[in-house]
C-alpha cells in the first residue's frame, strides 16, 4: 500500500472516530477520491471535518490535501422513515406535500407516466421529494428527532417492507384519505 493510500485509510478510520460511523476514502482514479459514509454528518459538516483533519494534521494525512476529494453520504431506509416520522409528526410532511401538489397541478404535471402504466399522484412524487430533502439536510438523519418517534419509525419500515417506495405509497395514500369530521 502506498504512503498516499496509508494516510488515505487512516484519515477514514480517524474520521469514523470523530463521526461514530464508517468513513471509507477510496481512490477514483488519478488525484480523485472519494469519501463515502452512511448516513451520519451532512456532505458540507463532512467536508468541514476533513478540510480541518487535513489543516491541523498535515504530518499524519498531508499527501491528501493536494488530492480532489469528493464526498458521498449514503442514505438508509432507515434514515428515510426516521425524517418522514418526524416530518409527519410536525405537520410539514402534510402541509409541503399538499403545497408542492397544488404547484405541479398548476404546472399540469399532475402524474408522470415514464414507462409505468400506472402513474403515482402528484403527492407521492411531491412527498418522496421532501423527505430526501430533509435526509439531505440532517446530521444523523436515521436517529430519531423525538424519543416517541422510535416505534412509529420501526411501524413505518414494518409496514413498508423497508422499502422507500412502498413507505412512500403508505404515508401518500394516508394523505389521501379524507378525515371524517
Amino acid at each position: 500500500m502506498s504512503q498516499r493510500s496509508t494516510q488515505a485509510f487512516n484519515l477514514g478510520r480517524h474520521l469514523s472516530e470523530k463521526t461514530d460511523v464508517p468513513v471509507e476514502l477510496r481512490h477514483e482514479s488519478g488525484a480523485r477520491w472519494l469519501v463515502q459514509w452512511p448516513d451520519g454528518p451532512t456532505r458540507d459538516q463532512m467536508r468541514a471535518l476533513v478540510t480541518e483533519m487535513l489543516e491541523k494534521h498535515p504530518y499524519h494525512f498531508g499527501l491528501m490535501k493536494s488530492r480532489e476529494i469528493s464526498f458521498s453520504r449514503m442514505d438508509t431506509t432507515r434514515a428515510w422513515a426516521a425524517r418522514a416520522v418526524a416530518a409527519r409528526r410536525d405537520g410539514s410532511l402534510a402541509a409541503e406535500t399538499a403545497r408542492g401538489a397544488a404547484r405541479r397541478r398548476e404546472l399540469g404535471i399532475d402524474r408522470i407516466r415514464v414507462g409505468i402504466t400506472e402513474p403515482k399522484a402528484a403527492e407521492y412524487y411531491v412527498l418522496v421529494n421532501f423527505i430526501e430533502q430533509q435526509i439531505d439536510d440532517t446530521a444523523y438523519p436515521d436517529r430519531p428527532s423525538d424519543p416517541t418517534d422510535a416505534p412509529l419509525i420501526e411501524e413505518l419500515l414494518t409496514a413498508g417492507r423497508r422499502s422507500e417506495y412502498a413507505m412512500a405509497n403508505i404515508l401518500t395514500n394516508e394523505l389521501l384519505v379524507p378525515e371524517n369530521d
